[in-house]
């Protein structure tokens, strides 16, 4: 079998773990990269032994040797990135966040549609095995009829950390702050188990940063079967602390807890009684701030290279990846819904998805 050949548009902070995924693949290939810092492109290139640094982007979705890019800018260039590539007839895969608004995931998941090319996204949260398990567990009943869910996102960033990656404090690039870079993921994780809510209650501030977008947002979000989930997400924690989904039910609760790359999962019932490991009491105590995210770890490029090989597959078999499009955009019709709220201050209804 051919290999699949990937071409990189964006060689920042995430390239390095895309790069190190798609290697943990033996019928993979990253054949090319393109940055507007061509100095950071050719730096990726040398350290993974890149074939081609490509001039523009438009020198790399013309070239033959790849079959598909991935999207690594900033998430404002997503939306003009996807219409090229697809334009050229290459299929794509976008790093979260899918998009900065959902008027733009829609745009590229219509433009896909339209030449024929597969459309997915990154959440790699979603191919680890304790996410899995979670998932499982409740959709299986085993915690029973669920009740309460509770996201936390309570996290650390400098000014610093916003002034490297200016695009990260504006809204018109970003599409928001903690909620969208952040705390997606755990959001993501909460939908991907529990469904979409009917409908959201959101409070936004920026309470220590100087930029432009929520360092604090605290969400309340109602689903169908009467259930309630309470978010809070912030990057003004001190000391900052490792994200956290909690899912309540009448018999028992499941919970993921994520520390620098690692998910753990944890169930108690009535059936089987469980106390909190006392890892993770120490997990907690170990995570420290960072200006950055720390540097992946392997368990964190394991997940990527599963999110990664699964569509490679759907490319080749001709099916939706795991996370396609509109899975994708999700977190973002949630995300959109809670700044709405907070603008008028009532409840928001969720579109479907």
């Amino acid at each position: 079998m051919m290999p699949f050949r990937f071409g990189l548009i964006g060689a920042g902070v995430a390239a390095d773990l895309h790069v190190r995924g798609m290697k943990a693949l033996p019928d993979v290939e990253v054949r090319g990269v393109m940055d507007i810092d061509r100095s950071r492109a050719k730096a990726l290139a040398e350290r993974y032994a890149i074939p081609e640094v490509f001039e523009s982007t438009e020198d790399l979705l013309a070239s033959p040797s790849v079959d598909a890019v991935t999207i690594l800018t900033p998430h404002y260039l997503h939306l003009p990135a996807t219409v090229a590539a697809a334009k050229a007839g290459k299929h794509v895969l976008a790093e979260k966040a899918f998009a900065h608004t959902v008027e733009a995931a829609n745009a590229m998941i219509e433009v896909c549609r339209e030449h024929g090319v597969i459309l997915g996204g990154i959440f790699q949260n979603r191919f680890t095995p304790a996410a899995q398990a979670c998932r499982q567990a409740v959709q299986a009943g085993d915690i029973g009829r669920v009740f309460l869910a509770s996201v936390r996102v309570k996290l650390r960033r400098s000014a610093a950390y916003y002034e490297r990656a200016v695009w990260r404090s504006r809204k018109a690039e970003a599409g928001g702050g903690v909620l969208m870079i952040q705390a997606i993921h755990t959001l993501d994780l909460l939908l991907w188990i529990l469904g979409m809510p009917r409908r959201v209650l959101g409070r936004c501030a920026t309470t220590t940063h100087p930029i432009e977008v929520e360092d604090l947002a605290v969400g309340l979000l109602e689903f169908g079967e009467g259930a309630l989930a309470v978010m809070e997400a912030t990057t003004a924690a001190i000391p900052e602390h490792p994200p956290e989904l909690e899912i309540h039910g009448d018999r028992g609760t499941a919970a993921l807890f994520d520390t620098q790359g690692f998910l753990s999962y944890w169930s108690s019932t009535l059936d089987h009684p469980a106390s909190l490991p006392d890892r993770w009491r120490r997990n907690a105590e170990n995570f420290r701030e960072q200006e950055e995210p720390a540097s992946p770890s392997q368990a964190a490029v394991e997940p990527h290279a599963e999110n990664i090989r699964d569509f490679v597959a759907a490319v080749r078999e001709g099916r939706p990846p795991l996370v396609d499009g509109i899975e994708a955009r999700k977190s973002l019709l949630v995300i959109q819904a809670l700044y709405a709220s907070a603008t008028t201050g009532g409840w928001v209804p969720v579109e479907r998805g």
